[in-house]
């Protein structure tokens, strides 16, 4: 699962944000980023069961996603 972000910026801020909560992540520029906007970056999750747990912390810090892709 690949979490979308509109900016390396956002991308690397949510990063660090889920490290702090043992969420680990790749950051990624990948065909399934651009299908969903045309510039972004992904942060792809390494254990998929921890997607709801990630999307809760992001919504807490206050990071904004564009959403979410399966690979």
């Amino acid at each position: 699962m690949t979490l979308i972000f509109s900016s390396v910026t956002y991308a690397l801020k949510a990063q660090r944000l889920l490290a702090g909560h043992r969420i680990y992540t790749v950051l990624s520029r990948s065909p399934e980023v651009t299908a969903v906007r045309g510039c972004g970056y992904g942060l792809r999750l390494n254990n998929d069961a921890q997607l709801n747990d990630a999307l809760q912390l992001l919504a807490e810090g206050g990071v904004k996603q564009l959403g979410t892709v399966m690979e």
